[in-house]
């Protein structure tokens, strides 16, 4: 299983680090444009999507992609808590939804245990 990692430099770089640490292959794209062309243009199969919003900005531009994440399994990190962002995060119907601001050992283990029952199929 593929899995991409959308995160700017300084936005979630706790989380980011200690992604491409832990996990091996993991694809890390700094921009929206690469995330999208990386989907549509993908010949190979499921994705494991973490996405990471350093902004409201960044948020919305996710948001406006939701069409294209459907059948992919994501890991959602927020810019805030704020009640509409978490809202609207919820919209996104991520498997697993946290905040810039939470621990990056919960997220890599959320990561770690939705591939390995990926894997086991």
């Amino acid at each position: 299983m593929q899995t991409l990692l959308l995160a700017r430099e300084g936005a979630g770089d706790h989380i980011r680090n200690a992604l491409t640490r832990t996990i091996p292959g993991i694809e890390v794209l700094a921009t929206m444009d690469n995330l999208v062309s990386r989907i549509r243009h993908s010949s190979m199969g499921p994705f494991v999507a973490v996405l990471i919003a350093g902004s409201k900005s960044e948020f919305a531009a996710i948001v406006q992609i939701k069409w294209l994440l459907y059948d992919i399994c994501t890991i959602l990190i927020l810019p805030d808590q704020d009640i509409e962002t978490v809202t609207a995060g919820h919209d996104l119907c991520p498997r697993f939804m946290g905040c810039l601001d939470d621990d990056a050992d919960t997220i890599v283990a959320v990561l770690s245990k939705i591939l390995s029952r990926e894997s086991a199929g």
